[in-house]
């Protein structure tokens, strides 16, 4: 196997991560404010990134991080991505703010990519984007007729956000620094930013709000972002947030079986489209030389 099938496997771990999400705080917390859970979330999980940074006595290079512009703009990115996504989901529904965010995300990553000369995306990652876009659109069926206008380009202006996280946080960690470090130094930014909804209301005090706030924060957002750091330095940017189309089916499939939500026929086609893409970008890195990474990095 190599670098970045590796790389890849690590990122669709974080993905599967990101999956649960919705399940557990519907279990738990359903009526929680999504400022409030994303506010928690963020703190908590950036928390954590730092904790393990330090405990790797790597601190010295989140101070060298805090003081690079790009890492305020990346941090800045994570907390729009939290704001906007929640402003899409209120306005258009959660399927609709995903097929949008996420379908639209894999798209602006390879194109700010390569515009930043991180790399061309290549054929592999377009042909397995549109495939997962497709799969995506199946999954969320034709409810997109539901959404307003402000809520789909406030859902289009998340998947952007996170498309400048994501290639900034590569071309840092291309740079020396290692992934946990850069997501650490930025999601801090992100969290400090987002303190004030914290105090929206007190849903995160009850017994089933802290397991959600320890969920969302350690698990989707702590380990999930180690794994997805894993990826930064190896991938590029674009196949990075296509393999990250895997979140929603992951929370889809969820849905129907720990929730009990109906999925037709051809949602069920979405997520073996969604399933394939991935497959097909992971096999095509699968069989890429190891060497192909420095000539693509200057492409």
């Amino acid at each position: 196997m190599t670098p970045k099938a590796r790389a890849a496997l690590a990122v669709l771990g974080a993905a599967l991560l990101f999956g649960t999400t919705g399940t557990i705080r519907q279990l738990l917390a359903p009526d929680a404010p999504g400022p409030g859970v994303a506010a928690l979330r963020l703190i908590v999980g950036a928390a954590g990134l730092v904790a393990f940074v330090v405990w790797c006595r790597d601190g010295a290079s989140l101070v060298a991080l805090w003081r690079r512009p790009r890492v305020w703009l990346m941090g800045v990115a994570v907390a729009g991505y939290q704001a906007f996504f929640f402003i899409g989901t209120a306005r258009t529904g959660v399927a609709v703010a995903a097929l949008i965010a996420l379908g639209s995300a894999p798209f602006l990553s390879g194109l700010l990519g390569w515009a930043l000369r991180e790399g061309a995306p290549g054929w592999a990652w377009a042909a397995s984007t549109f495939i997962g876009v497709l799969g995506l659109g199946l999954l969320v069926g034709g409810s997109l007729s539901s959404g307003d206008a402000l809520g789909m380009l406030s859902a289009l202006a998340a998947g952007a956000s996170y498309a400048v996280f994501t290639v900034v946080g590569v071309g840092l960690s291309r740079e020396g620094f290692s992934g946990s470090s850069v997501l650490a130094s930025s999601f801090s930014i992100g969290a400090v930013i987002l303190i004030p909804a914290v105090f929206v209301s007190t849903w995160w005090l009850t017994p089933g709000g802290m397991v959600v706030v320890l969920w969302l924060g350690l698990a989707t957002t702590t380990v999930a972002y180690l794994l997805f750091g894993l990826g930064l330095k190896v991938l590029q940017p674009g196949h990075i947030a296509t393999l990250t189309l895997f979140e929603p089916a992951v929370a889809t499939i969820l849905g129907v079986v720990v929730l009990g939500e109906p999925l037709a026929a051809v949602g069920w086609v979405g997520c073996l489209l969604v399933v394939s893409a991935i497959a097909l970008l992971g096999i095509a890195e699968n069989r890429r030389e190891p060497s192909s990474a420095g000539q693509e990095a200057v492409a």
